[in-house]
């Protein structure tokens, strides 16, 4: 019940406040970059208030105080602000600079890696290296490998367990997102920038390491990774063959290009999230630690 009432206090508190923050956003000219070559249907786009992600963690911080305060999530209350002031740094840099890439991306990987092995530290500190590995139960982890892993983990994704207090930051973070995409859908009012998109892939590696789904986490975040792939395989063959694999990356650009309208394009990614959820809740069904 717990984990419903926070749930449903982040989305209701996040709806009530987005407007608000809409308007402050704008007046502050915080207004979304969108890069040239990029799909045609993206340039309307321009100037919409972007790092809605700021509130991503005012809630959050908040509904933690209210009704949370466990290791589990303060560990991923964290990785939330440490992916969030990482990614405000990027959107300020894109703003300011009047262009859409931000901070450079071997910039971002580096600071990303260094959050990473904290987060790691913090995980052997707080005690929470216990780990559904695949086919072979639930295992604790040695220190020094899940600081490795978590730091991987961070840099890599820019998301039921016998625990239930681990799972009441991911419910809050949940709730959050059902109340932003109220102003998210298209068109849009409001992006989350790499203010939210990155808070949310650090703290998603977070609650995986908190729940003991870390060795999970690939399959949990399969789209991200088939959408960080294929921006992988773009640059790698146009630099080494001078031709590109798909239309324009990320994958989802492909599809927009090539006449796909965004909200079916969305629906699909869901559902695709959604399998992978279901998937991973199959594969680590939860039993006695070993």
């Amino acid at each position: 019940m717990r984990v419903l009432i926070v749930f449903a206090a982040a989305l209701v508190l996040s709806a009530l406040i987005f407007p608000a923050a809409i308007g402050q956003l704008a007046r502050a000219r915080m207004g979304q970059q969108i890069r040239e070559e990029g799909p045609a249907a993206h340039h309307s786009k321009a100037g919409t208030p972007t790092a809605g992600g700021l509130l991503f963690v005012l809630v959050a911080l908040v509904l933690y105080l209210a009704a949370d305060r466990t290791l589990a999530g303060g560990f991923v209350l964290i990785a939330l602000i440490l992916g969030a002031a990482l990614g405000f740094v990027d959107d300020v840099s894109a703003i300011r600079g009047r262009r859409s890439l931000g901070l450079k991306a071997r910039h971002k990987i580096v600071i990303q890696l260094a959050t990473g092995a904290f987060l790691g530290y913090l995980a052997v500190r707080w005690g929470l290296t216990s780990q559904w590995v695949p086919f072979d139960g639930r295992h604790p982890i040695t220190g020094w490998i899940i600081i490795v892993v978590s730091a991987l983990a961070v840099a890599v994704i820019a998301v039921l367990q016998q625990r239930p207090s681990a799972g009441l930051m991911p419910a809050i973070l949940a709730g959050i997102l059902v109340g932003f995409l109220f102003y998210n859908l298209y068109p849009a009012r409001i992006f989350m920038g790499d203010t939210g998109s990155l808070a949310l892939g650090t703290a998603m590696a977070a609650a995986a390491i908190a729940t003991g789904f870390l060795w999970y986490l690939p399959l949990l975040a399969l789209v991200f990774v088939v959408e960080t792939i294929s921006v992988i395989a773009q640059v790698a063959s146009f630099k080494m063959t001078g031709r590109r694999v798909i239309k324009m990356s990320p994958l989802h650009n492909h599809f927009i290009v090539s006449g796909w309208r965004e909200t079916p394009l969305a629906l699909w990614f869901w559902a695709g999230s959604l399998v992978a959820a279901v998937l991973v809740l199959a594969l680590a069904r939860p039993g006695a630690p070993t």
